[in-house]
C-alpha cells in the first residue's frame, strides 16, 4: 500500500482519503439506524422527547464512525488489509471498544439501561451495543 492509494474497486484505483471518506460515511449511517433501532432498551425521561434522542444518537454515531476509521487505519498500518487477519482483528477491537465505551458511559451515569436491556453478567454491559457497536 502506497500513500496516494488504498484499495482497487474494479479497475480504478481509490485514494485514501476517498477510501477513510466513504468508510466514515458508511460506518455513520450504519450507527445512526443502529443506534436508533436500540433506544427502546435505554431509560429516557418522558419529556426528552425525540430530538434530544436524536441528537445523542447521531453523537454516538458519529464517535462509532470515528472509532471504525481509527481501528481501520492501524491496522493498514500492521497488516494487509484483504488479509482475514485484518477483518477479525477490526472486529475485535471494535467490540473491546464497544465494551469500554459502554462501560465508562454507564458507569459516570450518561444514560441507564431499560428493563428490555439484556445485560452482559461478566462485563456488566448491555448486549445490544456489544453486538454491533
Amino acid at each position: 500500500m502506497n500513500e496516494k492509494t488504498f484499495a482497487r474497486a474494479g479497475s480504478r484505483k481509490i485514494s485514501v482519503r476517498a477510501f477513510y471518506g466513504v468508510l466514515f460515511a458508511a460506518a455513520f449511517g450504519l450507527n445512526l439506524v443502529w443506534e436508533t433501532a436500540q433506544m427502546f432498551a435505554y431509560q429516557t425521561e418522558l419529556n426528552e422527547g425525540w430530538l434530544k434522542a436524536f441528537i445523542s444518537c447521531t453523537g454516538a454515531s458519529a464517535i462509532d464512525a470515528v472509532v471504525t476509521v481509527a481501528i481501520c487505519a492501524l491496522l493498514a498500518q500492521l497488516m494487509k488489509p484483504n488479509q482475514a487477519k485484518f477483518c477479525i482483528g477490526a472486529a475485535v477491537l471494535g467490540a473491546l471498544c464497544a465494551i469500554g465505551f459502554e462501560w465508562f458511559a454507564f458507569r459516570f451515569g450518561w444514560w441507564s439501561y431499560s428493563e428490555q436491556m439484556v445485560v452482559l453478567p461478566v462485563i456488566g454491559t448491555g448486549l445490544l451495543p456489544f453486538i454491533l457497536d
